[in-house]
């Protein structure tokens, strides 16, 4: 068996990395690099993918092309973007089906009708496959979508069933036992693959550093309720939240305490738009039929921004613009580049945390300074993370005891607690303990 670490290894994005088993190779996820994604914006649907791979947008596949006969499946393991994005540009270089689950189906399909897209139609079939469920390669070999809990519906860690063992790919997830929407994680299964024995984890390892459990999506939503407690209290002007367009439930958070306030909600901008078309045509949840604005194009939002400005006393707004980005919805808000005028009263949350990569950190800070000069009362880190901490990842670890571990999504730095609560556990580097590079090929 060989392992290729096409993207995602050593950084927070990019996320695409194959196994070869025997004579077939299968793909796990195929993300974009978003903060390089950002820098370049709309001119990435005119890139040629050689662009895109230069730029670092996408992962580079030339590992595995020259075997490119071999891949039999591009497996998906949830619908965030650096995970799935890319699957519109590089799927149609491999012969071979897309699985994923419902929702993240659905998330592609959303993707799909960009206009570079309608212009170069995937040639791949995508087939859906439900969380706990599995299906067959002609060789025989078992690919399972192991419910997880994460920040979005349906991820999976994706468990391949080799002669050698199981190969399990767990690259998004956290453990959350009363998750606001959806199933906990399936312990069961997991404890049912280590009698079948692990081969290989990889993890992702993002926030292992931290030294606690991460706390459930459900203390989130009492985060909210606190300040929009004080909204209703002291009679605040406008509310604007900011967070992941993909956090489906969060959203429904939101909606179910607007409804308490007796506002009407209203969502801006295009990605939360395909986020909720999608959740909609998975079956999750349909925000507009709960009475929810939805606005996409421009000139949608602005004529939204138009009368909430005039009436902030009876909305509540949820905007792309956490990372800063410079053309989402809130930093057009700060630069007065919409009907919207923040004043002193008004209320900005930030129910998100700042991707921790160069080019976000610095464009949040920019987005910070331009907000300050308002005045306006700003709410930071009203958020969970969807990604384990260090007390999750030993819970892992003690359920499954694989044979080998190799952390990644996150650089050295960022894996460093992965890397000690392993060696802890008695696994050593370059034994049984892998901390690889992106383009890197390990053999089992």
């Amino acid at each position: 068996m060989k392992f290729y670490t096409l993207g995602g290894c050593d950084e927070a994005g990019r996320n695409m990395m194959a196994f070869e088993i025997g004579e077939e190779i299968i793909i796990c996820d195929m993300g974009l690099q978003l903060s390089n994604l950002v820098l370049y914006n709309d001119a990435v649907d005119s890139m040629s993918l050689d662009e895109m791979i230069e730029k670092n947008i996408v992962a580079d596949p030339k590992q595995i092309m020259d075997k490119k006969d071999k891949v039999k499946a591009i497996v998906v393991s949830h619908a965030h973007l650096d995970h799935v994005g890319a699957v519109q540009y590089m799927a149609s270089l491999f012969n071979c089906p897309i699985y994923g689950t419902p929702f993240t189906i659905e998330v592609l399909k959303v993707l799909m009708k960009s206009a570079r897209s309608v212009k170069e139609p995937l040639r791949n079939k995508f087939i859906k496959v439900n969380v706990n469920s599995s299906f067959t390669l002609p060789s025989g070999i078992e690919v399972e979508f192991v419910n997880v809990t994460h920040s979005i519906p349906q991820a999976a860690m994706i468990a391949m069933h080799t002669p050698e063992g199981v190969i399990l790919y767990a690259n998004d997830f956290k453990f959350d036992n009363r998750p606001a929407l959806g199933q906990r994680t399936n312990y069961d299964r997991l404890k049912e693959l280590n009698e079948e024995g692990i081969k290989l984890l990889v993890v992702d390892s993002v926030r292992s550093n931290l030294k606690r459990k991460t706390l459930s999506e459900i203390v989130v939503k009492e985060m909210l309720r606190d300040v929009f407690i004080e909204t209703d209290i002291v009679n605040t002007q406008a509310v604007l939240i900011t967070t992941f367009a993909s956090h489906i439930t969060r959203l429904k958070s939101i909606m179910e305490l607007t409804a308490e306030l007796n506002r009407k909600l209203v969502f801006l901008g295009r990605s939360i738009s395909k986020y909720c078309k999608a959740a909609r045509n998975a079956g999750i949840i349909d925000f507009k039929e709960k009475g929810v604005v939805i606005a996409e194009s421009p000139s949608e939002v602005n004529k939204w921004l138009d009368m909430v400005n005039k009436n902030k006393k009876e909305y509540i707004v949820v905007c792309t613009g956490h990372q800063g980005e410079p053309n989402a919805v809130l930093s057009r808000i700060a630069e007065g580049r919409t009907p919207f005028e923040l004043k002193e009263d008004d209320k900005v949350i930030f129910s998100s945390e700042v991707i921790p990569t160069q080019v976000n950190i610095e464009a949040r800070q920019i987005l910070d300074a331009k907000l300050e000069t308002f005045r306006c009362k700003i709410f930071k880190d009203i958020h969970v993370s969807g990604h384990a901490s260090r007390e999750d990842h030993r819970d892992l670890l003690n359920m499954i005891k694989p044979q080998n571990i190799c952390p990644v999504h996150g650089h050295v730095r960022l894996k460093e607690g992965m890397i000690e609560l392993a060696e802890e556990f008695g696994y050593k580097r370059g034994e049984n303990l892998w901390v690889l590079p992106d383009h890197e090929v390990k053999e089992f």
